[in-house]
């Protein structure tokens, strides 16, 4: 009767938002994904180590910029999702097992930023085939530059201050469409979607390009909220 009523009492004690890290989590991240990872996290920790979900993270990723660059848009999205929800399970795992460990963290980090390189790169090489227009490698390199200069900073204010940058608290409107990597994805997987459908790219170029400078706006605003709450080393004040 004990093993038959483990798994309710684990999800029970798991629930929706203890897994989450509000510190650091997209708005996306911290409302959608995290209510579904969990339920995942749960039921695979007595089944999977943490890097084993990881490396599964990256198929997915993998899997997703691949189908994009084929131009097989819409289940290039699926896998976009799914990618998003596992980003989150491994972490999860790891709590639920009580085996965090630095490089599960390296680990996870990498495969972020290394699945948005290709995908954005899948992106901007599909639609300009689909549209025969150079545009949309400008566009696309353009996101790439301002994702970049974000993902850095972020990194480097968690070695700082040893803790995940608080962009869902400082930044709430960044954080709705471009602050984190659940956010851009979302938008990503939006224009993907509503191109392929409408079989016109104009819109996924628009969004490249207004991804592109919301991005290098957040990142100076960034820089500016960084130093007005933490110059002195200090929290925020609530």
């Amino acid at each position: 009767m004990t093993t038959n009523d483990a798994p309710t009492n684990d999800a029970d004690r798991w629930q929706y938002p203890t897994l989450a890290k509000p510190e650091s989590d997209g708005f996306y991240c911290y409302h959608i994904q995290r209510r579904i990872s969990a339920w995942f996290s749960v039921r695979l920790a007595g089944r999977m180590e943490a890097n084993a979900a990881t490396g599964l993270d990256l198929i997915f990723g993998v899997a997703a910029a691949t189908l994009v660059l084929l131009d097989h848009w819409l289940w290039g999205v699926v896998m976009i999702q799914l990618f998003g929800i596992f980003s989150c399970v491994d972490g999860e795992i790891a709590r639920i097992q009580g085996r965090s460990s630095r490089i599960g963290d390296f680990l996870d980090t990498l495969t972020d930023r290394v699945v948005e390189l290709l995908l954005v790169g899948a992106i901007a090489f599909s639609l300009r085939d689909r549209m025969e227009d150079p545009a949309a490698l400008t566009a696309g390199f353009a996101l790439l530059g301002g994702v970049f200069m974000l993902t850095t900073s972020s990194e480097k204010f968690r070695s700082a201050w040893q803790m995940g940058y608080p962009k869902r608290r400082l930044e709430k409107l960044f954080s709705l469409f471009c602050a984190a990597s659940d956010t851009r994805q979302l938008m990503l997987s939006i224009g993907l979607v509503v191109s392929d459908l409408t079989g016109d790219g104009s819109f996924l170029l628009w969004l490249l390009w207004a991804l592109a400078a919301a991005a290098y706006v957040n990142f100076l605003v960034r820089i500016g909220l960084v130093y007005r709450h933490f110059r002195a080393g200090d929290p925020p004040e609530s």
